[in-house]
């Protein structure tokens, strides 16, 4: 992977909200995974990467899929129990063909279609992860709370900006932005963009800055792949002793998978040269 590729998975743990049962089948099925993929531990890392060619990107499945105004049937909470248990294992294949499955058969359901949309996006399928953000945008009724909707439309900024579509995925982290006062993830998405677009058109500089400033604080500053974008965006803005200072401390944070990739910006921030989302 020539650019490092920053991937936070939040786990689906709305089934257990409502179905408690599920976590004795969660960590039965947790157990049978582990045996399964003992030697993929990267599947249930907090940091992962479905796309080897892509800079950082921010990636959430939507937290709280039971909304606050829809009445639940215990078939449909069976239904979103069992794939919740197979997003929450990292079992993204499965949990893919069973919310597409699920999706066809209630294509209202737009929790199916966020399910989709997510496990879509960890198998590294932009066109599935848009088509399904958009279904759950479309489907949703009103029922879909503020930070559905900012996680979808993160999910969908980041499936564009795969395909290239620069300017549409920045106007997706902006909605999301303004969706979402707390979460960091939109943010550092926007503000990578700013800082590394190839497109000079896009980069700004002092708007990277900012935003990726707002994002370290959210997360307290001990995310370092927020800690990362802090550093791109100050190398934008030519302040590349800054730049050096936070991708330090984004190394000093990071997994072993992310370092050298951390190290290799750290490289070209010495040489006084910005970050570009096709650089080596």
């Amino acid at each position: 992977m020539r650019n490092a590729k920053i991937l936070t998975a939040i786990f689906f743990l709305f089934y257990f909200a409502t179905n408690p049962a599920s976590a004795e089948a969660s960590n039965r099925l947790k157990q049978k995974s582990k045996n399964k993929h003992a030697s993929s531990k990267h599947h249930y890392a907090r940091h992962h990467r479905a796309n080897k060619s892509q800079g950082p990107m921010v990636e959430q499945v939507p937290q709280e899929i039971f909304p606050p105004g829809h009445k639940f049937t215990p078939e449909e909470k069976a239904e979103a129990s069992e794939i919740g248990v197979l997003v929450e294992n990292g079992m993204w294949r499965e949990a893919f063909k069973a919310a597409t499955k699920a999706g066809k058969e209630h294509p209202d359901r737009w929790w199916l279609q966020a399910a989709r949309a997510a496990a879509a996006s960890n198998l590294n399928k932009p066109k599935d992860t848009i088509e399904a953000v958009d279904a759950a945008i479309q489907n949703n009724k009103g029922d879909a709370n503020r930070l559905n909707l900012a996680q979808l439309y993160t999910l969908r900024a980041n499936a564009l900006s795969r395909l290239g579509r620069k300017s549409e995925a920045l106007n997706d982290f902006q909605t999301a932005i303004k969706l979402s006062k707390t979460d960091p993830i939109c943010r550092a998405g926007a503000a990578w963009l700013y800082a590394t677009s190839a497109d000079g058109q896009i980069r700004n500089g002092a708007s990277a800055v900012a935003l990726a400033t707002e994002a370290a604080k959210l997360s307290l500053w001990k995310d370092d792949t927020v800690l990362d974008v802090l550093a791109a965006a100050y190398a934008e803005a030519g302040d590349f002793s800054s730049a050096q200072k936070w991708e330090e401390k984004a190394i000093l944070r990071g997994s072993q998978q992310d370092v050298p990739f951390y190290q290799r910006r750290l490289l070209s921030y010495q040489a006084g040269k910005p970050w570009r989302e096709n650089s080596r």
